[in-house]
């Protein structure tokens, strides 16, 4: 805190962005940006310590330039009900205000660019996705509409092999692929020691779009975390299920009561 005026009855000093004028027992409080949490309250209100003095909000209003708000404390008066919030305001409060405030404009700015490219975040991968919740995007939402997007990759890949097919059948030359096919207009890449036909790639890229609408969907159905961003499943490794091993009660001793043994010599007769 760093004081600019004292006099005998009036104190002003600033704190942090703020300035603070204290006149007596009262404290005003001309503030940069609002305290998003003080609220003025006939009953129970809520204390603030500032220099280790509790003090109640009587009123606020709009401030003069640069100032957005202006606070208007008093002591507080003993037997007051008060709230279940207390709030601390010194240089550090100011200065953790004025960094969340920061730090929400750059949300907002990184929100505005990204919004554009919303159809297709969900295709990046679940950790990617994690980050992107500060603006205020849903992994899960992502996922569901990135899986749309691939479905339409898939219907479009479609499309593009019909339409070549029907090509070579109108001009009699025989061109057979999907997008990559028509995107590209060459029938092989040639990579030296051996050429590739452009609709093997097709075919692939068809594989990989259907393969992934069909697993992200059926995981997504479940709401199973981590959300799968496109072909993120191919790096999960099968978990193995574990091995309940049965422990056999121990058998059971059954004792038997001995029976008096039968004489095995001879049997004497006597008359």
């Amino acid at each position: 805190m760093e004081t600019i005026e004292q006099g005998a009855a009036t104190e002003t000093l600033k704190v942090g962005a703020d300035v603070v004028t204290i006149t007596g027992d009262r404290v005003t409080i001309d503030a940069k940006h609002a305290m998003p949490d003080w609220q003025v309250r006939e009953f129970s209100p809520m204390p603030i310590y500032f220099r280790d003095k509790k003090y109640m909000l009587r009123r606020k209003i709009a401030g003069e330039k640069p100032f957005a708000i202006r606070y208007f404390l008093e002591p507080w008066r003993e037997g007051t009900p008060q709230g279940n919030c207390t709030f601390s305001y010194d240089e550090e409060t100011v200065t953790q205000r004025e960094a969340a405030l920061r730090s929400g404009h750059v949300d907002d700015v990184g929100r505005a660019a990204l919004v554009f490219l919303y159809p297709f975040l969900g295709l990046l991968w679940s950790r990617s996705k994690e980050k992107l919740r500060r603006f205020g995007f849903d992994p899960r939402t992502l996922t569901a509409v990135s899986i749309f997007v691939v479905f339409g990759l898939v219907l479009l890949e479609l499309v593009f092999a019909k339409m070549l097919i029907f090509k070579s059948l109108k001009s009699g030359d025989v061109v057979i692929g999907g997008m990559l096919r028509a995107f590209t207009g060459v029938d092989a890449l040639d990579f030296g020691f051996v050429v590739i036909q452009m609709l093997w790639f097709d075919i692939a890229l068809f594989l990989l779009l259907l393969g992934d609408v069909l697993i992200r969907y059926s995981h997504h159905l479940h709401g199973e975390e981590p959300f799968w961003g496109f072909l993120e499943w191919l790096t999960v490794r099968r978990r193995k299920s574990p091995i309940n091993i049965v422990q056999m009660p121990a058998p059971a001793v059954i004792h038997q009561e001995k029976t008096p043994e039968e004489p095995t010599g001879p049997i004497r007769m006597s008359r």
